[in-house]
C-alpha cells in the first residue's frame, strides 16, 4: 500500500471522505476548512498537513498578524502558524514521522485536532491583541 492510500485510509476511518487534487495532494474538509496532506516521496514515514488561507491579512495589519502567529504557534503545540510570501493571508501546517498503519491514524486525527485549534486560537489571540 502506498503513502498516499494508506492517508486516505486513515482519514476515511475517521469518517470524512478525502479526496485527490489535480496537484496529487490529499483533501479534506475538517471544520468548514479544506485541509491538505502532503505526502512527498514513499519512502520517507513523513506527512506535512495544511490548513492553507484560513485567515486574511488587512492592510497596515500585517505587524499584530505577525505578533499572533508568533504566539499561536508557541501556544498551539506541533503547529506552525504563518503569513504567506504575498503578506496577504495567514495558513497553518503540522508535520509529523509516523512509524506503521496504527501510527499514521493516530498522527492523521491529531493533525486535524491541531490545525482546527490554531486556527480557533489564532481568531482568539487576534481579538485579545487586537484590543491593546
Amino acid at each position: 500500500m502506498t503513502k498516499k492510500e494508506m492517508i486516505i485510509e486513515a482519514i476515511e476511518s475517521l469518517g470524512y471522505k478525502p479526496k485527490v487534487d489535480d496537484d496529487g495532494d490529499i483533501c479534506v474538509r475538517y471544520q468548514m476548512k479544506t485541509i491538505f496532506f502532503l505526502t512527498g516521496t514513499d519512502e520517507e514515514q513523513y506527512v506535512s498537513a495544511v490548513l492553507p488561507q484560513f485567515a486574511e491579512v488587512q492592510e497596515g495589519e500585517e505587524t499584530i498578524t505577525l505578533a499572533v502567529c508568533n504566539k499561536v504557534s508557541r501556544e498551539v503545540k506541533l503547529a506552525k502558524v504563518y503569513i504567506d510570501q504575498t503578506l496577504k493571508s495567514v495558513s497553518a501546517n503540522c508535520e509529523f514521522f509516523y512509524t506503521d498503519m496504527e501510527s499514521l491514524s493516530c498522527n492523521v486525527e491529531c493533525a486535524l485536532n491541531i490545525l482546527g485549534m490554531a486556527r480557533s486560537t489564532y481568531y482568539q489571540a487576534k481579538a485579545e491583541l487586537s484590543n491593546f
